[in-house]
Order: C-alpha cells, then structure tokens, then sequence
C-alpha cells in the first residue's frame, strides 16, 4: 500500500450482499461513531479507486469453502492488503471458525451478532494500524486478532480472562481485566466461539501498562517450542503470513 493511499481512519467497509443484513450491520457500525461504505464482493473486486479501509466487514453465508475463497480474493484487493477483516457467518463449529482464523481473519463472529460485540470487535480493529504505529514491513509479520483467552499465570495460578489483540511469529499482545508482572511466565488458552480450543501457548510476559481503569494491556514473547506451534495454528510461515 502507497503512501497515498493510506486507510482513512474509522473507515468501515461492509461486503455483503444487499439486504436487512448489511444495512442492520452498517446501522450498527454508525451508531458506534465509525464512517461506513457497503457493497457486495463483486463490486468491490472491479473497483479500481477503492479508498482503502481501516477495517473490512465480510458478512457471508455461503458454505465454509466459498467464506474462505471470498476472504482471499479480499486480502489479494490492493486497496485491502494488511487490513483486518472481520468475517461473520452462520456457522459455529469449531472447525469454521478455526479455519477462518488460520488464513487470516481478524475475528470471526457468529450471526446472529450481538450488536454490542460486534461494535466492540469493530473499534478495536478499526485503531489498529494506527495503534500500533505498523510499518507496512512490520504489518506483514504481525496481524490483528480477536479471539476469547484465559491466561494461567505459573507461579500463582491464577486464571484471568481477556483477549488476544494481535499476534506475530514470536509474540502476542493481550487485553485483560488484570495485570501481570513482567517476567511472569504464562499460559495462553486459545477459545474458539464459544467452547475451548484446548491449545495452550507458552509465553513469558515482557511489558504491562494499564490502557484505561480495569483494562490491562500484556505483551508476550512466546516460548519454547510455542513460537513453531503458533505459527502454525494462526497462519504464519516464516517471513510473513501464509
């Protein structure tokens, strides 16, 4: 993405096709203070001026294969590489939403949606290329991701709820309702809607800041064997994303 074509901050773009859906979604969105544009996939993929988002909205009901194929040719869109997308869908199994994860959505969210979850979701990734200040060297090796977490904290055994925010090769950025110490070994439970994934991620906390009362923001080196393991389950290959 060129210099002078850099995402418009709160610009949300929804690709779904017309209907009570997408408008609910746009509505939604609005009222959360966020600039909304919509249009379906086929415009979107013959748009040659598109003004580049800072968050892709991809309402899709069609089968686990066909969500899949509509994410790719979206990351492909010059005007959306790097950008996070949001995919929503009918289908709660495990195996659709870990699949969605994998190749490379930002969060996959499951119709009906909430309105309040889906603002919540769509704010955080809205700020993100701007939160973490990403080159477009660095957006290719750290991507944006929430997902439900538990984290077990080793030497107290302590359990704290939260999410995972963004994730690279080697590391990840957590939310949480507490803090913890910097040098505190971890576990990271990866959820998928609404049931455990059973996978544990092995990290050692290296920062903590509290972001605003009761919401504290923990970055994570993984270790051991977790950086391979990871890697695989949420898509990356070394030097970039698959």
């Amino acid at each position: 993405m060129t210099d002078d074509a850099k995402p418009r901050s709160g610009y949300v773009l929804v690709v779904a096709r017309n209907g009570t859906d997408r408008t609910a979604i746009e509505q939604a969105l609005q009222t959360a203070g966020l600039e909304v544009a919509a249009a379906t996939e086929a415009e979107v993929l013959v748009a040659n001026d598109l003004m580049p988002p800072t968050l892709v909205v991809l309402d899709d009901n069609s089968s686990k294969e066909e969500r899949l194929s509509s994410l790719r040719r979206l990351q492909a869109h010059p005007a959306m590489q790097g950008i996070p997308i949001v995919l929503l869908a009918f289908d709660g199994d495990i195996d659709s939403y870990s699949g969605a994860i994998t190749k490379g959505a930002a969060a996959y969210l499951v119709k009906p949606v909430p309105t309040t979850e889906l603002i919540d979701v769509a704010r955080k990734l809205s700020g993100w290329i701007g939160m973490t200040e990403c080159t477009e060297k660095r957006r290719r090796v750290r991507r944006p991701l929430i997902m439900r977490v538990d984290v077990d904290v080793r030497s107290t055994r302590a359990k704290i709820s939260g999410h995972l925010m963004d994730v690279s090769g080697g590391g990840c950025r957590l939310e949480l309702v507490a803090g913890i110490d910097p040098g505190e070994n971890i576990r990271v439970i990866l959820h998928g809607y609404d049931a455990s994934t059973y996978v544990a991620l092995g990290a050692e906390v290296r920062w903590h800041r509290e972001s605003s009362p009761g919401i504290h923001v923990i970055g994570a080196r993984f270790t051991g064997t977790t950086a391979l393991l990871a890697g695989k389950l949420l898509g990356f290959v070394s030097g970039g994303m698959t």
